[in-house]
């Protein structure tokens, strides 16, 4: 059993803590990412699981066993790195089965172990050539390939596609979920591109400053996040944000919109709304609730990403069909979506209003 459980796991360099009680569960066979931006703590926790760092306080169980004390090669874990970290003077086969030859493993099992390896990544026809020889997708792929002939319990990578092209990537991304598929094996992946997170995890966990900010399924962090760090965060392009006031009688109305019908919960303290680029309609200039000035149409082919200016410092994000022919001077008006609105106080949480609790229903 693969299940991971940390409790109120803390580290400190000296009298600085950078990560911060951590409670996390990682179910048998799930596929975790770690995301956030750079500092946040994901690489730290990962080392921290995986051993190579020692936490300051709380516990790391694999299974039903503590491991707060136990070796990194003693875990059941299996980590692949950003850097690759092949040996230069060995041929794949040799490089995949370094770590099995060094524990002292039959040459048999080893022979088989390498050679399943090489067969669910596509590498027998590589096994003789040495790392000079491969791309950089296959180099990453014989690194993942010396993680898989230790038959871990676990497996752990930190940002493995970053020193990948945009196009490997992707095919990287789309080998890596058919491994889980395959392997049914827990894998818990490190990366600071959300949308490498939204493609790959069955649950994201959304770090800052070495603090848990939410935990869900993809589309639970992107229709339903429970503050504005995780709405701003997940998604591409990111959310908008528009100031807003709340009047008298509970309604909100954003800064220099025409007024919304968005009753929110008693008491509320209502400083800003948020709204995703797909969740704006076009309309003419002076219709609809917001009025602005077209600073550049994206034009990608099947839609079009327009970047709107309303006076306030972030341009309006809107994403439209493709066939759009608003231009750059040009300007538009915008339709809100009153169901697709989240609301945030001062502190950055999230609000329910009456909309969206029908919506959640």
């Amino acid at each position: 059993m693969s299940q991971l459980v940390l409790r109120k796991v803390r580290k400190s360099f000296g009298r600085i803590d950078v990560i911060h009680g951590v409670d996390l569960e990682v179910r048998d066979g799930e596929f975790v990412v770690f995301v956030g931006p750079s500092g946040c703590g994901k690489s730290t926790l990962l080392r921290m699981i995986a051993g190579l760092e020692p936490i300051s306080g709380g516990e790391i169980a694999i299974g039903d066993e503590v491991v707060n004390d136990i070796a990194p090669a003693d875990r059941g874990i299996a980590m692949v790195f950003q850097s690759y970290a092949l040996y230069p003077h060995k041929d794949v086969y040799g490089n995949m089965a370094f770590a099995l030859r060094h524990a002292g493993e039959d040459k048999a099992v080893i022979d088989k172990r390498v050679r399943h390896a090489a067969d669910i990544l596509g590498l027998e026809p590589l096994l003789k050539r040495k790392p000079k020889e491969l791309s950089g997708g296959q180099r990453q792929r014989v690194a993942i390939g010396r993680a898989i002939v230790r038959d871990p319990e676990i497996f752990l990578f930190d940002e493995p596609l970053s020193n990948l092209d945009a196009a490997l990537r992707v095919q990287m991304r789309v080998e890596i979920l058919r491994l889980h598929k395959r392997l049914k094996t827990t894998m818990i992946y490190v990366t600071h591109d959300q949308v490498e997170a939204m493609t790959l995890a069955d649950r994201i966990v959304v770090l800052r400053d070495g603090r848990i900010e939410q935990v869900g399924t993809p589309l639970e962090l992107y229709h339903h996040p429970e503050n504005r760090f995780v709405a701003g965060f997940i998604g591409s392009p990111r959310m908008n944000f528009l100031p807003a006031a709340r009047d008298g009688q509970g309604h909100v109305t954003a800064a220099g919109s025409r007024p919304l019908d968005l009753p929110v919960e008693p008491g509320s303290d209502v400083v800003e709304l948020g709204i995703r680029p797909e969740h704006v309609g076009l309309c003419a200039a002076g219709e609809g609730h917001l009025t602005g000035e077209v600073l550049v149409a994206e034009r990608l082919g099947g839609e079009t990403f327009l970047h709107v200016d309303l006076g306030e410092p972030e341009p309006f994000v809107v994403r439209a069909d493709g066939s759009v022919t608003q231009q750059s001077g040009e300007s538009v008006g915008l339709r809100l979506r009153p169901e697709s609105l989240h609301v945030f106080d001062g502190e950055g949480r999230a609000h329910p209003h009456r909309e969206r609790h029908a919506l959640i229903a």
